[in-house]
């Protein structure tokens, strides 16, 4: 089903446009990442340090963050599929890596957490890998 419905969209579409098509399910797998990392470093600050508990486990499963948490990874993988399906795995895994600066940058800007020169320098050469392949 997945299958044909993307055969469908690119004879629509053409090249050009499946290619903007694409770069928008990246950006937004990119984001949902983003979200899904700033939910776990929310709900873990709510929630605290992990035990195997009965009473952690239940404050967890119905932690708003972790429920968010969850809905953004499902959503993120069921449209990374349909990059790596269009794109092949080995273009489209590269491509992904949008989603590891995402993390990078949400953790820095929203959980505050501090990057060093080298992380900001291995963030600009995914970026600039990223911007090469998905032309």
């Amino acid at each position: 089903m997945f299958i044909k419905c993307s055969i469908l969209v690119k004879e629509n579409l053409g090249d050009a446009k499946m290619t903007q098509l694409i770069w928008f399910l990246g950006i937004s797998i990119a984001l949902l990442t983003a979200l899904n990392t700033i939910s776990w470093g929310f709900a873990i600050r709510e929630i605290g340090d992990p035990q195997f508990s009965p009473d952690f486990l239940l404050r967890l499963i119905f932690n708003k963050w972790y429920l968010l948490a969850l809905a953004s990874a499902l959503v993120a993988s069921i449209l990374s599929y349909a990059v790596l399906r269009e794109m092949g795995v080995l273009v489209g895994r590269f491509f992904l890596s949008l989603s590891m600066v995402a993390v990078i940058l949400a953790s820095t800007f929203v959980l505050e957490e501090k990057l060093t020169s080298k992380e900001w320098i291995g963030v600009a050469i995914i970026m600039i890998g990223v911007a090469l392949i998905g032309r």
